[in-house]
């Protein structure tokens, strides 16, 4: 009963840690424009963002080879569009650092769920001082489905800085309902009362 539970709001994210996508002419990274899909399962917004790619010495990626900087020339952002079931809770999951190239340090993005739920998330990347180690940091942002299918969107807030926040490993997964915790303990309880009764009829 439980798989069950889960199985129904069963959601995925595509090329999650964005490892499947086009290669970079200058070998570290290729900025792409507004509403490019090459990056598998993505659609680029607002300005552009860089496609990182695997050449050394350049970032290190949180998983896997490949990373995103949510800012190419100016701000730009992030969607995919996720099949999910109406009045279903989600937790998506991902990683966040930033480009410690330039200004700002305290690198600003914001995740959101069909243009709603806007949530800020921040990175301080004055310490970082290799691109080995960026100091990718978990984040988390939860949202209810409204729909058959939700349009999940990380978009870059350092306006005017080509310099953005860094982005990889997205994924997605369905929190245990706490009405089924309840349940179960409202079972055990009414067990050990059915127990409880029966020792109290047995003849002495």
């Amino acid at each position: 009963m439980t798989a069950m539970a889960s199985t129904a709001g069963a959601v995925t994210i595509t090329n999650g840690s964005f490892e499947t996508g086009p290669a970079a002419a200058n070998g570290y990274y290729a900025e792409l424009g507004s509403g490019d899909t090459s990056i598998t399962g993505w659609t680029v917004g607002g300005n552009s963002i860089d496609y990182i790619n695997p050449s050394n010495p350049y970032w290190v990626a949180q998983d896997g080879t490949r990373a995103l900087d949510m800012s190419g020339s100016a701000p730009g952002s992030i969607s995919q569009t996720l099949a999910t079931a109406a009045g279903q809770a989600y937790t998506v999951s991902f990683y966040m650092a930033g480009n410690p190239d330039g200004a700002p340090l305290t690198k600003a993005m914001s995740v959101d769920v069909n243009g709603s739920g806007v949530q800020g998330y921040s990175f301080d990347a004055s310490g970082v001082t290799s691109y080995a180690h960026l100091g990718w940091t978990l984040k988390t942002y939860k949202f209810v489905a409204t729909g058959a299918s939700s349009v999940l969107t990380f978009t870059d807030l350092n306006t005017g800085s080509p310099y953005g926040a860094a982005l990889d490993n997205v994924s997605i997964a369905v929190p245990e309902p706490a009405t089924w915790a309840l349940m179960i303990g409202g079972f055990g309880l009414a067990g050990s009362v059915l127990r409880r009764r029966r020792a109290l009829a047995v003849p002495a």
